[in-house]
């Protein structure tokens, strides 16, 4: 009987116990409170995709699910899938403090083997037992769990499917689990589903989590070290909740979580099953044959009605008692088997022998790679998946750098467009693989530097507010604060130049003279469940424009100031609105319906971010097209919109490294920044050249108000801050004039409104000038603001 000692070392503690809420989470179940039943499922995923942001969105991996479920169910109708069971190895850690072997945290294998019995009960809908039912929609999951055989290294286990840990302390925290343990302790999750029974003692609510899982996903992502997704997936139960009171004499279960189910409704989430209420009041499970309901349930409410509909509390996924728990449905059982075709991990689990006695014989090779389809210049990620634990590997990349590799999982460079074979012959001390060859494996595309993305495939629509007035995706009634698009940048683009978006509603209160703006704004994709995160950049465009368009049956096209920096991953397009009587603006969507993936999101007026599907049952695209590549493009930059005739504008253009200058009234054709003075309402085009550039020219337009042309002014008027050179390498000089005297304040803020300069001085005269020097900060979008009395200025700069 093997025992490892898990070392406590307070440093490593504290390094990991920043990460608390960054591991994804499920079911947290109060003990003895079940008023104050609390779960961070969502949250806690949202968490671990903003640390690992390589693992791409939740979204991304539903989307890929219901693909795989209609073709799954295809084939069901047409009587020519037939489900095949599968067998899912188990290790369980149980985690205790110098306990002798079956007493308090230190369970006994006959509790362990309790816990097995039970869960293959209720997948199984095995008749005779709690996890049978006669509802017309229960399912047999077909799928079984064994305790394995071996451990990593192919030795026999003394206690089978049991690894017994001394982790040297009474209970652990889920930071502590997530940050020491799993990675010190897993087993590879290609082979092993790692399950870890501890003392968690942290409380919630006041009560104390109960458990928590790891949604499917893919693994060994670049990037991703070692103590990543792959060494914290699996499932954490607390001790006093895994194993059945019904099949032994085990005095540490707790009621109501002593039969088992925890780790039923935990293993669901393992396998990709959402909470049966949608994590939202009425939401969506995507499991059409499960009732919607308001919330969670609690105890056994049997005839319970929410959302019109008679509750299912039974349902294995809900918040209610083990005793009440007895069934998974049709619909949730083709969604599992979905993922265990889909997701690289849990299928590789049931293609190794580890229930068996022994494994032994020559490895049969096998691989996965992070991607198939890649852009020229990226790597590729290689993953050895061969069975019968191999020592040695040969691996040959057609078209790749390097062009082999002895490595277990090789990192590839591909450098030349095509389609390339790779090939991998694994060796143990029983002998050599035959060699897996893949031809065309890995393509390569020639072109698609430079890309236009978009979700919208549908009837242009105008939606209406339901139940008020406005628009879903415009200004309402219900105040709405923005909207957005998600856009997945599967492919891994780097820059976003600038955007399309078509408007089906404008109105202006002053009409065609209005000078109101809309603000069109970048966030990253790493707020809650992939919603809308940190501000990446906000493009100011004038009301007349979006009229204009509206009125000429066009989309608005823009340009950012700057090339929005992607980092290769998520993102969201779309406009914030501020509120002004008489204004209006709204944007085009598909029909409901013609949209299946959920890339709408909105702002409520309390600033929380849902997404269309969740908050109004409506699944649309917005009409938004977002300008993408690994290129730069040229950008240009205005410092006003709306001047009077003859007065002065600072055109500032980059990306490029030559540029040339197109309009009337300019002060140079030539050079990154020109003065223009306009007359009337004018566009200026700059082109860039002597780079390889997406986009060579950009335009900038200025609004000219009525009135006879003035001479260049000789003084700046009141309140105008100016900024030169901006865009800059961050020294610049910053102008400013007014009548006022006294203590200035002036501060630099970033996007996300955190100060990262401030200074204070005395204004004497009527004007000031300062040097302004931010070449220390990372590149990026800053406000100039500088304060004197009860006035405030402001300016934004970009810093390249």
């Amino acid at each position: 009987m093997r025992q490892r000692l898990l070392l406590s070392v307070s440093l490593l503690f504290l390094t990991f116990s920043r990460g608390v809420s960054q591991q994804i989470a499920d079911w947290q179940k109060i003990a003895d409170r079940p008023s104050a039943e609390k779960c961070a499922t969502m949250q806690m995923d949202s968490a671990l995709r903003a640390r690992y942001p390589e693992l791409g969105s939740l979204n991304e991996f539903e989307k890929s699910i219901q693909e795989q479920i209609v073709r799954l169910k295809k084939l069901q109708s047409t009587g020519r899938l037939a489900a095949t069971l599968l067998t899912i190895p188990i290790v369980v850690h149980v985690v205790h403090n110098g306990e002798a072997v079956g007493t308090g945290r230190n369970i006994s294998a006959a509790q362990v083997q309790s816990q097995l019995e039970t869960l293959n009960e209720d997948f199984r809908r095995k008749a005779g037992t709690r996890g049978f039912n006669n509802n017309p929609v229960g399912a047999d999951i077909e799928i079984e769990f064994c305790l394995a055989a071996v451990n990593p290294q192919g030795g026999t286990l003394a206690e089978r499917g049991i690894d017994r840990i001394n982790g040297n302390r009474a209970n652990w925290s889920r930071s502590d689990v997530d940050g020491v343990l799993k990675p010190s302790s897993f087993w590879d999750p290609e082979k092993y589903f790692n399950i870890w029974v501890v003392d968690l003692n942290e409380p919630v609510g006041g009560g104390i989590v109960v458990a928590y899982a790891q949604f499917p996903s893919s693994s060994n992502l670049p990037g991703i070290p070692s103590a990543g997704p792959a060494s914290t997936d699996g499932v954490v139960v607390n001790y006093w909740a895994f194993g059945n009171a019904e099949k032994g004499n085990f005095p540490v279960l707790r009621a109501p979580n002593n039969l088992g189910r925890t780790l039923t409704h935990e293993t669901g989430h393992w396998l990709g099953l959402r909470h049966i209420w949608g994590d939202a009041t009425c939401g969506d499970d995507f499991c059409g044959d499960t009732p919607p309901q308001a919330s969670e349930s609690r105890g056994c409410q049997k005839g319970r009605v929410s959302c019109g509909t008679t509750n299912m509390v039974e349902n294995y996924m809900d918040y209610s008692d083990d005793a009440c728990f007895n069934i998974f449905t049709q619909d949730q059982k083709t969604r599992i088997r979905a993922v265990m075709e889909l997701s690289p991990r849990r299928a590789n689990l049931v293609r190794n022998n580890l229930c068996g006695t022994n494994v032994a014989g020559k490895p049969v090779a096998n691989f996965r790679s992070d991607r198939q389809r890649v852009l020229l210049g990226s790597t590729v990620r290689f993953t050895d998946l061969s069975s019968n634990f191999p020592t040695r590997w040969e691996w040959t990349f057609e078209g790749g750098t390097p062009a082999t590799s002895s490595e277990q999982n090789p990192t590839v460079t591909y450098s030349q467009p095509g389609k390339f074979k790779v090939t991998l012959t694994a060796a143990n001390p029983a002998g050599t693989s035959e060699p897996v060859v893949r031809e065309q494996y890995i393509e390569v595309l020639n072109s698609g530097l430079c890309s236009d993305q978009t979700n919208f495939n549908g009837t242009r629509t105008v939606l209406p507010q339901p139940g008020g007035k406005g628009y879903v995706a415009g200004h309402n009634s219900l105040r709405t604060k923005a909207i957005s698009e998600l856009f997945d940048n599967e492919l891994g683009y780097t820059n976003l130049s600038g955007a399309i978006l078509r408007f089906g509603v404008a109105k202006a209160a002053k009409g065609a003279e209005t000078e109101s703006i809309v603000t069109i704004t970048v966030w990253n994709a790493r707020g809650f469940q992939n919603g809308p995160g940190a501000v990446l950049e906000s493009k100011e465009v004038p009301l007349r424009t979006i009229l204009d368009d509206v009125a000429n049956n066009r989309s608005t096209s823009i340009t950012f100031d700057r090339n929005v920096p992607l980092s290769g991953l998520g993102y969201h397009v779309g406009v914030e609105l501020t509120y002004a009587a008489g204004d209006t603006v709204a944007l085009v969507t598909t029909k409901n319906g013609e949209s299946v993936f959920a890339t709408a999101w909105k702002q409520n007026s309390r600033g929380d971010w849902a997404r269309y599907a969740d908050s109004l049952g409506l699944n649309v695209a917005h009409d938004i097209t977002a300008r993408v590549g690994l290129k730069p493009s040229v950008q240009v930059t205005t410092s006003a919109q709306f001047v009077g005739p003859g007065e002065a504008v600072t055109l500032n253009a980059r990306g490029a490294s030559i540029f040339s200058w197109a309009g009337p009234n300019l002060s140079s054709t030539l050079g990154a920044q020109v003065i223009a003075r306009p007359t009337q309402t004018t566009s200026y085009t700059v082109t860039g050249s002597g780079l390889d550039l997406c986009n060579t020219t950009a335009t900038a337009r200025i609004f000219v108000r009525p009135g006879t042309v003035t001479g260049v002014p000789t003084t700046l008027p009141d309140q105008v801050l100016t900024v030169s050179p901006n865009p800059s390498d961050g020294l610049t000089t910053l102008t400013f004039r007014n009548t006022l005297r006294g203590l200035t304040t002036l501060s630099v803020r970033n996007v996300a409104g955190m100060e990262v300069l401030k200074q204070q001085f005395q204004k004497t005269d009527d004007g000031f000038e300062r040097s302004l020097d931010l070449r220390t900060l990372p590149s990026g979008l800053y406000v100039v603001e500088v304060k004197i009395g009860a006035q405030v200025v402001r300016k934004k700069v970009v810093k390249y």
